[in-house]
């Protein structure tokens, strides 16, 4: 079968499903910011040419590749999504950056609470403005606090040596 480039590109600009000829699997490319969609459909086209697939049988489902070249696309598109993610969530948990948020939480809870309490003694109620700390964090980012302070104490847990 073949088609006209005209053709083809009217074909890309709709939604494109690459559909592994091995597996069945489905990779979506659709609108940007499609929920059903693996990538932006604008991408294919670049995809395709930068990840050499030419071996591609098209019909009315979609586009077929074979399985190699569906692990390349997969890989390239899902594998950097993954490092995207993992980059922004370990410089999320850092310690360094959890431990200024603190600093910064601290001294914004002070100031407030001392600017709608005048004339307190910070010291009557640094305890309870402590313990609220945990909830300006997401749960996984206040383990790690407490782990960072947690790892220096001597434990004694019975055991003897």
């Amino acid at each position: 079968m073949k088609i006209a480039e005209y053709q083809l590109r009217r074909i890309i600009r709709e939604a494109i499903d690459v559909i592994n000829r091995d597996t069945g699997e489905l990779f979506g490319f659709g609108p940007e910011g499609h929920k059903y969609s693996d990538a932006p459909e604008d991408a294919w086209p670049d995809l395709q040419r930068r990840l050499g697939i030419t071996d591609i049988e098209i019909d009315e489902y979609g586009q077929y590749i074979s399985n190699t070249d569906y692990d390349k696309l997969s890989d390239e598109v899902l594998g950097k999504r993954r490092g995207r993610h993992g980059a922004r969530e370990r410089k999320r948990l850092d310690i360094d950056n959890l431990l200024a948020r603190v600093d910064q939480w601290a001294a914004d809870a002070g100031s407030d609470y001392a600017g709608d309490n005048p004339g307190i003694d910070m010291q009557d109620v640094a305890r309870d403005l402590a313990a609220s700390a945990k909830y300006a964090f997401e749960p996984d980012e206040w383990e790690e606090l407490i782990w960072h302070f947690d790892k220096d104490l001597d434990y004694d847990y019975g055991v003897s040596d």
